[in-house]
C-alpha cells in the first residue's frame, strides 16, 4: 500500500550504480529505510539534490511494517531552504545536527511532537537574520525532552553542580568523573532555559561553546549508546572560529 507523509533526510549511503538508501525521519512512520531508485549518476542529479542532509519532503512511499527497507516511489521538495545551503556556518550547523539526529534517533514509530519540533527547528535555522552560533547548542539541550533526559530543575540554590549522568543538580560531587562544576553547570542551566527567541542574548564567548558542546555531546553519550565518535562538530567548531 502507498502512503503520503512528510519526511526529514538524516543520511544516505550508496546502494548501487544508480540508487541510494535513505535513511529519513517520517511524520507516519518515524525513522525509516528507503531505497531511492535511479537517485545516483547523471540521470539521478535532480533526486540526488533533494537527498540532502536535513531536506524536508514530501514523499509517496511503501509501507510493509515487517520490512527494515522499503522504496520511495515519490518525493518533492515539501519546504526548500533558502539560506542553509548558501551560508557557510548554517551548512555547518546543518550537517553536525544531521549527524547527531541519525545517531541519536532510533524510533520507528510515529511521533507527532518530535516531527514538528525538527521540522520547525530547520526552518528557523534557515530564517534566522541574527547570529546563530548558539542555535546548535540550544537546539541539542531542546531535543533531550523528547529524547527522555532533560535536564531537571535544581530542587534548591544549594545544588549547583550538575550531574550529566544522572540529570540532576546537585550540592556535593558524585562519585563519578561526569559532573559539571558550579560555573560551567550555571552555563548550561542559561542554555536549557533558552529558547530560539532568547538564544541570541546569551553572554556565551566561544570558549564558552566549545566547552558546552563538548560536555554536551558527553551527555548525550552517558544516554544513548548509538552516540559515538561524533566528528562533524570539529568541522563546525572551524568554521565558528
Amino acid at each position: 500500500m502507498l502512503h503520503t507523509t512528510r519526511g526529514i533526510v538524516f543520511h544516505t549511503i550508496p546502494y548501487s550504480d544508480s540508487s541510494l538508501i535513505a535513511k529519513i525521519y517520517t511524520e507516519q512512520f518515524g525513522l525509516r529505510s528507503y531505497i531511492v531508485s535511479a537517485a545516483r549518476g547523471k540521470k539521478g542529479k535532480t533526486k540526488g539534490n533533494l537527498l540532502q542532509p536535513l531536506a524536508q519532503l514530501e514523499l509517496v512511499v511503501q509501507h510493509k511494517e515487517k520490512h527494515s527497507l522499503q522504496r520511495i516511489t515519490e518525493l518533492s521538495c515539501k519546504m526548500p531552504y533558502r539560506h542553509i545551503h548558501e551560508d557557510i556556518i548554517k551548512t555547518s550547523i546543518a550537517l553536525f545536527l544531521a549527524e547527531m539526529l541519525y545517531k541519536s534517533i532510533r524510533e520507528e514509530e510515529r511521533n507527532p511532537g518530535l516531527y514538528e519540533f525538527l521540522a520547525h527547528s530547520l526552518q528557523i535555522l534557515d530564517l534566522e537574520s541574527g547570529a546563530c552560533s548558539n542555535f546548535h547548542l540550544c537546539f541539542l539541550l531542546q531535543l533531550t525532552r523528547y529524547l527522555g533526559f532533560f535536564p531537571h530543575e535544581p530542587e534548591s540554590p544549594a545544588h549547583q553542580l550538575f550531574d550529566l549522568r544522572e540529570g540532576v543538580y546537585r550540592s556535593s560531587e558524585p562519585f563519578h568523573p561526569y559532573f559539571l562544576e558550579a560555573d560551567s553547570a550555571a552555563k548550561f542551566r542559561q542554555l536549557s532555559e533558552a529558547n530560539y527567541e532568547t538564544m541570541a542574548s546569551l553572554p556565551f564567548s566561544t570558549n564558552d561553546r566549545r566547552r558546552l558542546l563538548e560536555r554536551l555531546l558527553i551527555y548525550y553519550e552517558l544516554h544513548l549508546e548509538s552516540v559515538r565518535e561524533v566528528r562533524s562538530h570539529k568541522v563546525l567548531e572551524e568554521v565558528m572560529g
